[in-house]
């Protein structure tokens, strides 16, 4: 079956079960989720500490200056000469094409849509480190957000082996609840209309279905670093 007749079978049930579907969305309820630790009185100690139980690592610092020698320094230990980013200005740290430039780290385009998109994955399958920011971050549970569409590639956040994301202070909420009562304070209704994707984050890719046996990076990244400013 083609790409084009599993969407039209997909599209044809949606519109056929949209009725039932709205249904239900009214009757559930849609209070915030409840907190799940008491308030923390410093949420990037809290992120931090939550992250670090996920096997991810954080790095807070003062200002951009140290962001940057954060990230200068995980390429350097990764020998990255390429990386896929989300756009740099969304991103929003200064000085970070500047940093790109002076190691001779260069931008690949993440789009692999339409044709010959295998031959483009397998020419990003070897880079080393990806390269985003964040819509918020969770501190109860070591958690970013990310809504991806245009300038914001899933892939700077899923495919090489080394994901460094940056975080602004100012993104931090405490729980679930509040991140996504900021989303819909943001984009309402229209979320979804650039993208179908919204991503929650929780430290390195990881799995046990096997033997019960905890392995990192199976599904995405093995490694995750946070750089909080």
């Amino acid at each position: 079956m083609s790409r084009n007749q599993i969407l039209a079978n997909l599209r044809t049930s949606l519109a056929s079960n949209r009725p039932w579907l709205e249904e239900v969305s009214r009757s559930a309820p849609h209070a915030p989720p409840p907190f799940v630790h008491p308030p923390a009185a410093d949420l990037v100690a809290q992120f931090c500490e939550e992250l670090a139980k996920l096997e991810g690592r954080a790095y807070p610092v003062a200002d951009g200056e140290e962001a940057l020698e954060v990230i200068g320094r995980l390429l350097d230990e990764r020998n990255a000469r390429q990386v896929i980013a989300w756009d740099l200005e969304q991103i929003d740290l200064p000085g970070l094409p500047a940093l790109l430039a002076e190691r001779g780290v260069s931008l690949l385009d993440a789009d692999v849509q339409g044709p010959g998109r295998k031959e483009r994955l397998q020419t990003l399958e070897p880079v080393a480190v990806c390269l985003s920011g964040v819509d918020c971050a969770i501190a109860e549970s070591g958690s970013m957000v990310l809504r991806h569409g245009p300038g914001r590639p899933r892939l700077a956040s899923l495919l090489a082996p080394a994901h460094i994301a940056v975080v602004r202070r100012s993104q931090l909420v405490r729980g679930l609840g509040e991140a996504l009562a900021l989303l819909r304070e943001r984009h309402g209704a229209t979320l979804f209309d650039a993208t179908s994707h919204l991503t929650f984050i929780s430290g390195p890719s990881r799995t046990a279905d096997i033997e019960m046996t905890l392995s990192l990076g199976i599904h995405g990244p093995p490694e995750v670093h946070v750089v909080v400013v």
